[in-house]
């Protein structure tokens, strides 16, 4: 179980957060990315204890508008309590730079976050790749005389729950290499966090008293000839060995790249869905943004895509809000979804509950990213909500008659019995849905026998 969870965090490389390194063979930091305007945009001032979320399939970041943060490569939380210090040449004044975070700036493919400092200026773009694993964090600085940066957190390399883990990691500095390797108990699970050209923070020999200090981070900035660069973090997880360091060196040279496919994403983003246009702007915009909230609920899972219920940080726990799978609020969103016309997520959605269905009929409640490490199935969590199962019917019937494929998802027809569909039929639209309850049940709402699960009597042809 250990090397499953290994191999699939292992594809998630994630840069993430700082500079490149002179110490570090390979790392660099990279020309600043010129962000593209993006029709939708918010703008407000940072208020220190409100939430962002930064989402994407394969990672996310959580924190809170001062700054401070989580990030995941699914499903292992990496680092967590991401914090910045500054100290300014010649003037011997610490900074928790957390506490000038000014303002915060969002579009669908970049969250900006901006400190403000009478004497510099740091922003911390982050961003999740829209077709690569992992997350992304890059900091541009400017200043008016030479900076010292500290950035701090805590090493986690938790994985989500239920599964089990092995406590805080150990770090070791590797010194060739300008990077922390976090060891757990387990050499299926490890991670790397590099920061190009800086130098470690306290790392307590054995020999002294136990206690624990967070990692750190620390970088030296030189406005003559850092102002147009930007500094990304790097972060990878999987098993220990030098395949680590690889994954960092190759998120190091492609994070440029994936910053300007993610925002290219966004920006055609819907020309392949429906969307309307009204009088009222803010309206206009709400109504995308729901649309790009539900894109951001997209959780990859092996070979799979699932909707995800909700995200937000766990702080000390294993439990990114409710960062997994849900069934009743997957088919609600179907709805929705419906409604634009992305019906590749919906049949990738609809496929993602068949393939969990419980052999007399009855739909999924909730599925961890971590479920196949543990026995879900002994948990009480999996199946316990009824209506998940009539829901299922009435959002594949949407689905029909929303999109017109009566041939998909091509799982439905892989159970000798599911939900009375039996394998080999067909699909039916709309109407033929209203005459089979008017002539079945005699215009009533479909129920669940208790016994099978089946739906509307489970004896006849396919009803969906």
């Amino acid at each position: 179980m250990q090397n499953r969870v290994a191999m699939r965090a292992a594809s998630a490389c994630i840069p993430a957060l700082v500079c490149a390194s002179a110490c570090a063979a390979g790392l660099h930091p990279i020309p600043r990315p010129i962000a593209a305007a993006s029709p939708l945009r918010l703008v407000r001032e940072a208020q220190a204890y409100r939430p962002f979320t930064v989402c994407g399939e394969r990672g996310g970041i959580y924190g809170q508008q001062n700054g401070i943060f989580e990030a995941w490569i699914f499903p292992v939380k990496i680092l967590s309590r991401f914090r910045i210090h500054a100290e300014i040449d010649r003037y011997p004044v610490p900074i928790e730079l957390n506490d000038y975070a000014a303002g915060i700036e969002v579009t669908p493919a970049v969250t900006t976050i901006t400190y403000s400092h009478p004497a510099f200026t740091v922003r911390q773009h982050m961003f999740a790749p829209s077709d690569a694993a992992g997350v992304a964090v890059l900091f541009d600085v400017d200043a008016i005389r030479p900076l010292h940066l500290t950035f701090e957190f805590e090493p986690d390399v938790e994985r989500m729950w239920p599964a089990p883990n092995f406590g805080r990691p150990s770090a070791e500095w590797i010194e060739s290499g300008g990077y922390y390797i976090l060891h757990t108990d387990s050499p299926h699970l490890a991670a790397a966090i590099g920061l190009p050209r800086s130098t470690p923070g306290i790392l307590v020999p054995y020999q002294e008293r136990p206690r624990t200090y967070p990692l750190e981070f620390r970088l030296a900035i030189d406005p003559a000839k850092d102002a147009k660069l930007s500094f990304p973090l790097l972060m990878a997880v999987g098993q220990e060995g030098q395949e680590l360091r690889q994954r960092l060196e190759a998120a190091n040279d492609k994070v440029a790249e994936l910053y300007a496919r993610s925002e290219a994403h966004y920006t055609r983003f819907f020309d392949s869905r429906l969307w309307a246009e009204t009088p009222d702007g803010a309206f206009n915009d709400a109504m995308r943004w729901a649309v790009v909230a539900i894109e951001q609920s997209r959780v990859r899972f092996h070979g799979e895509t699932g909707l995800a219920a909700g995200f937000g940080q766990s702080v000390d726990s294993a439990r990114p809000g409710f960062g997994w799978f849900f069934g009743r609020d997957t088919l609600w969103t179907l709805f929705a979804i419906h409604s634009y016309g992305d019906f590749a997520l919906s049949r990738q959605a609809l496929e993602f509950l068949i393939r969990r269905q419980r052999a007399d009929g009855k739909i999924m409640h909730e599925y961890s990213q971590t479920a196949d490490l543990v026995d879900w199935a002994q948990r009480p969590y999996f199946y316990a909500a009824a209506d998940s199962t009539p829901l299922l019917v009435m959002a594949m019937n949407d689905y029909v008659a929303a999109s017109g494929d009566t041939g998909s998802p091509a799982a439905l027809g892989s159970r000798p019995k599911s939900l009375g569909i039996h394998a080999g039929s067909r699909f039916r639209r709309r109407r033929d849905l209203r005459k089979h309850r008017r002539n079945r049940m005699g215009g009533g709402m479909a129920s669940e026998d208790a016994a099978s699960g089946d739906l509307l009597g489970g004896s006849g042809p396919a009803i969906v």
